[in-house]
């Protein structure tokens, strides 16, 4: 709880308790939402119909479910690490240094990343 006032102040700035739990359960549940994912991506051809693996890849990353939607979503990390990024500045950097992994030689990175079978099968 100290950890948490030092970092975002709430109480300082007159925030109500019953708020500041429900912003305590809102960052321990973006916390629980960080996941390890490892496989390849299914990507899509200009010559084949079907799409086709991409290269292996891992993936640290924060996910909206790791039950019901256990992937990446480009656009969603940034949201993820405005508030990762003030409670633990190095683990921010780990998440965003693996989405950076992730350029292709063209510097695109995929807005979705689904990696491996049981992610896909989700």
């Amino acid at each position: 709880e100290q950890r948490f006032e030092d970092t975002f102040g709430l109480g300082a700035r007159g925030v109500s308790l019953p708020q500041r739990r429900f912003a305590q359960a809102a960052l321990s549940e973006m916390l629980g939402g960080i996941g390890f994912f490892h496989g390849r991506s299914l990507l899509r051809s200009e010559h084949r119909e079907e799409p086709v693996p991409g290269a292996e890849s891992t993936l640290f990353t924060a996910v909206p479910s790791r039950s019901c939607f256990p992937r990446g979503f480009l656009w969603d990390e940034g949201f993820h690490l405005l508030l990762l990024g003030r409670w633990d500045p190095a683990l921010a950097r780990d998440i965003l240094a693996h989405w950076l992994d992730l350029l292709n030689a063209d510097g695109w990175i995929p807005r979705e990343q689904i990696l491996g079978d049981e992610a896909r099968a989700r």
